[in-house]
């Protein structure tokens, strides 16, 4: 199966530009179309657990307990509509902005059963690069980055937990040259998650300028939810995210834009969460895309088995002997 992978850039400049048409968006036989028509309970809070595979050949890139919290506080105030800079919402957007009702924890069982802090730590030569594939034409056998006996972390099942790896993708001067990928549902499960470098995850040091705020991981889990980019996949006004308010753009934004901006015969809606703006410029998901991502949830939708292994709504599962979650 081909790796259905989506990424956020870091630098600005004509190399990268160029290189939107290597590296973009791709997902090699997995066209979007409409999620399924049923949802899970609209009140209902999904909680995600997490294992995160910090791999790492210097001092600074074995990133702290602490920043990684930061990172699950983020993701959390993200996804519950409880980011301070919410208020930045223009007017007209203001209607449109929505709780996604998806929370992450930190996994507190293996899938052993075996009791953990849901962190692990590789010291290691691979590093982000090692599982990047946007083409899908590198077998998953030789993408290191997810094999503990290539020196990278093998993943924990993708139907009970989601799968973070930090792990730095310097270009040639040592600077972040990718701050992360993802996969959408459908991946193969030995590569299904998210990959981070530590400059953009969390909001402690080290940090690299315009991802000081926590947000790739939120537009990378974003696309792990099935979102694409608000912009589509291509530049154009008839692309589409398949999601009915998410206003067409012609463009992708970059950097920090004075509101407001227009293609398409009307206002961008940049300051979404799965645009390519600075962290410190993104701030929403909308009602639409709420609908996309707990729909993938429902049955018929791409982590219908992930969501049943880990809904509170069945209890067995939720405290049994091998729940990620922690219990009384």
């Amino acid at each position: 199966m081909p790796q259905l992978y989506c990424s956020r850039f870091y630098k600005i400049s004509l190399t990268l530009l160029l290189s939107y048409a290597v590296w973009g968006c791709r997902k090699p036989h997995h066209e979007p179309g409409p999620p399924p028509i049923t949802s899970i309970p609209e009140d209902e809070i999904v909680h995600i657990p997490v294992v995160v595979h910090v791999l790492y050949n210097k001092a600074s890139f074995n990133i702290s307990d602490e920043k990684i919290q930061t990172q699950l506080r983020v993701l959390n105030e993200d996804f519950r509509k409880k980011n301070a800079d919410l208020s930045k919402t223009p007017a007209e957007f203001a209607g449109l902005t929505a709780d996604a009702g998806i929370e992450f924890v930190l996994a507190t069982k293996d899938p052993n059963g075996n009791p953990t802090n849901g962190i692990i730590r590789v010291l290691t030569q691979v590093d982000g690069w090692n599982g990047n594939n946007p083409s899908g034409s590198i077998p998953i056998a030789d993408l290191t980055l997810f094999h503990t006996a290539q020196g990278g972390s093998d993943a924990w099942p993708s139907d009970h937990y989601l799968n973070i790896w930090v792990a730095e993708m310097s270009d040639r001067n040592g600077a972040m040259g990718l701050a992360g990928y993802s996969s959408y549902p459908g991946a193969d499960a030995q590569v299904d998650g998210v990959v981070i470098d530590p400059r953009a995850f969390g909001t402690l040091v080290p940090l690299s300028p315009g991802h000081l705020l926590g947000r790739t991981a939120t537009h990378e889990i974003g696309h792990w939810l099935n979102l694409l980019h608000i912009f589509g996949e291509s530049d154009n006004c008839t692309s589409t995210d398949f999601v009915d308010d998410t206003p067409s753009t012609a463009t992708r934004y970059l950097g920090i834009p004075v509101y407001p901006q227009f293609s398409c015969g009307h206002s961008n809606m940049f300051m979404n969460f799965m645009d390519y703006v600075d962290d410190e410029a993104m701030y929403l998901f909308t009602k639409g895309q709420r609908e996309r991502m707990r729909k993938t949830f429902a049955t018929g939708g791409g982590r219908n088995k992930f969501y049943l292994n880990v809904s509170e709504k069945s209890m067995d599962k939720a405290n049994g002997p091998n729940s990620p979650f922690q219990t009384p």
